[in-house]
């Protein structure tokens, strides 16, 4: 069955949608380089590439096709999910050409949000585990009609982004204020923001715990929504 799994993995990477892949990648890549962008904007991309597979496939009618191969229904749902899965991570694993850069030359501050931190990558991941949650947790209920389950976990995505990105502006509002000192010391959530957003090491200990975390709830976000997808895939009538 692993060897099943393997060979429809293989399908999807180079029968799949190579091409719309490399895009979107290469625009997730590229955001990381503009000055002031929020940085989570980037990765979401990523999860419009996700939703572009299931559309794609759907015109070319590849989980029917899939279906009457000799394999079951759960290892092409597996498939999808590894494939999935494997981009989420290629582009956070990019991302790090863009973090060491920047610490190498000095590369400006990003007043927009969140700076590109070891914190970030934990956060990251988190949100992708909370999209993968709400999307591919649900899409295969009738993976042909995949726009209105994207559409909700689009919406998530910018709910949970705007919430970790809150104590990063809160700090930038108050910073002004501080260093001039007109304020004698920040809010607790600003104080939350400027550790998430340091880019001098002070807080690494912290990052690393962060992005420990996301690591870890990303692996188990990623096998609940699988166990969901699965049992759902099962029911599904082709």
């Amino acid at each position: 069955m692993k060897s099943q799994t393997l060979n429809l993995l293989k399908k999807e990477l180079i029968l799949g949608n190579t091409i719309q892949t490399i895009i979107w990648m290469t625009c997730c890549f590229g955001m990381y380089f503009i000055p002031s962008y929020p940085t989570y904007i980037g990765p979401f991309y990523i999860t419009l590439c996700i939703m572009m597979t299931f559309a794609l496939n759907q015109s070319s009618h590849d989980i029917l096709y899939t279906v009457l191969l000799p394999v079951r229904k759960t290892d092409t749902v597996k498939a999808r999910f590894l494939y999935c899965g494997l981009i989420e991570i290629l582009s956070l694993v990019l991302a790090l050409i863009p973090y060491f850069l920047k610490k190498a030359v000095a590369f400006p501050e990003n007043n927009a949000g969140i700076n590109l931190t070891v914190a970030y990558f934990g956060l990251q991941l988190v949100l992708y585990g909370i999209f993968n949650l709400i999307f591919l947790g649900n899409v295969y209920k009738n993976p042909l009609k995949p726009g209105v389950r994207y559409f909700v976990g689009a919406v998530f995505y910018f709910v949970i982004y705007a919430l970790f990105e809150l104590p990063v502006w809160m700090f930038y509002g108050l910073k002004k204020d501080f260093t001039e000192g007109k304020i004698t010391e920040l809010s607790k959530l600003a104080q939350i923001g400027q550790m998430l957003t340091d880019t001098t090491g002070a807080f690494m200990k912290n990052h690393c715990i962060i992005l420990l975390g996301g690591i870890l709830i990303f692996a188990g976000l990623w096998y609940i929504s699988y166990c969901f997808a699965a049992k759902q895939f099962k029911k599904y009538d082709m």
